[in-house]
Formats: structure tokens, sequence, C-alpha cells
């Protein structure tokens, strides 16, 4: 039987075999170079362990740029379509890794005092147009982009508004000839599909999540990248 990392790990590699055309390597380039833009989980431990896995497994050339308590939600506070665009000059990669949403549930600042609250029916369309901005903002070029979704969360009504994101990530990204939306709904999951503190890995029980229900363990960040890794690799691999 398989493992639940090899199970996950087949399912990358049978999307990947499955998914359209993507951008090639630059011409004369030895490795990739990978951006990974997003909040807290890339700023923190899951985002470290990615980069480190695949410059280290892979040998690919990686830049990392996350900021704690920021989305796509607060460009007032950190605006991540300009400073998506700046990096993506500055770093010129090949590949786009990027992860928001856990930030994101909460009213659109609009600028002058004005909000789009959460639940408003502008509030979709609003969000929807935000992806889309800073999807061709890091890809001008035509890099190719990977979209994290998020996780389960404990709390509910949290817990619904990113599973409402990922279904605006899936969507958008669907539609875009260069880029993957990544699901990991189920990758920190129980046997039974729902939200877990712990799961079992390779025969233990492991956690994976912090105390807030929303943050991921150091054993978690060390999965969870573990999975994307081959996602991502695989993909590329499949393509040439």
């Amino acid at each position: 039987m398989l493992s639940r990392r090899q199970a996950l790990t087949s399912l990358a590699a049978l999307a990947a075999l499955g998914s359209g055309t993507l951008l090639p390597r630059r011409a004369g380039a030895e490795t990739r170079r990978i951006l990974i833009i997003g909040d807290s989980m890339i700023a923190g431990g899951f985002g470290l362990y990615l980069q480190r896995d695949l410059e280290s497994h892979d040998g690919h050339s990686v830049d990392r740029r996350g900021k704690s308590s920021t989305g796509l939600a607060r460009p007032d506070f950190h605006d991540w379509i300009a400073n998506g665009a700046a990096a993506r000059e500055e770093v010129q990669p090949d590949i786009v890794v990027c992860m928001f949403g856990g930030n994101d549930g909460q009213g659109l600042y609009m600028g002058k005092d004005t909000w789009i609250r959460w639940g408003e029916d502008e509030w979709t369309p609003e969000y929807r147009r935000r992806v889309n901005r800073f999807a061709d903002a890091v890809t001008a070029e035509g890099e190719l982009l990977f979209w994290i979704g998020m996780p389960q969360m404990r709390l509910e009504r949290l817990h619904e508004r990113v599973a409402h994101m990922n279904e605006i990530f899936r969507s958008e990204m669907a539609i875009r000839p260069n880029a993957r939306f990544l699901d990991i709904w189920q990758v920190l999951a129980d046997d039974k599909g729902r939200y877990a503190d712990k799961i079992e890995v390779d025969g233990k029980r492991v956690r994976v999540r912090t105390g807030d229900g929303v943050h991921l363990s150091v054993d978690g960040c060390h999965y969870l990248a573990d999975t994307i890794r081959p996602m991502i690799t695989q993909t590329l691999s499949a393509h040439g």
C-alpha cells in the first residue's frame, strides 16, 4: 500500500502529465530561476523549506519574498501587485510560485476609506480582478506561475472563506496557459478529508498545525514542502 506521501506524489505526476503547454527553459540557462512570493506561509517555515528543497534537490536558483499579515485585500498595507511586479523585474525568474489567502477573508480596501465588505456582491469579482492583476504583474514576460491553494482551517468561518478563495484561484489559473493551481486541500487533512491538527505520515501520527488552527507546525511545513516540490518539478519535467 502506498504511503500518504507516495500517493500524493503519484497524483502530482498524473496531474503534470495531463496539463497543457508550459514555458520552456530560457536558452542557455543551467538552472531555473524561481521567485517565491506570499504571506506568512512563504515568509515562515514552509517557504523556507520549499526554497531549500528546490535548491538542494533540484539545483534551482530561488529568491523568496514573503511578508506576514499580507495578501491581496489590503494594498494600503502592502501592495503585492506593485511589489510582485518589482520582484519579477529584479529577479527575472523563469518560474513564479505564490501563496495567498489566509489574510484575505476580510473587506477589500478600495482607497479613500472605501471598502467592499466580505459577503457583498462586489467582493468576489473584485478579488478575482486582483488575482488576475497580480498574476499579470508577475508573469509579464510569460513566466510560468504556480499558485498554491490554501489548506483547510479549524475555525469554520475562516475554513469557508479560504475554500471560496481557492475556487477563485483554481478557476482563474485554469484559463491561463502558463499557470497551474496546486490544490493542497486534502494534503493536511485526516483520512476522512477533514481538518486535522495531526495526520498519519509514514505510519506515525505527526502534528502538522499550530495551536491557532491556521499556521503550520515545523513538521507540517516540512511535509507540505516535500509534497509541493514534486508537484512543481514533475510538471516541469513532463513538459521539458
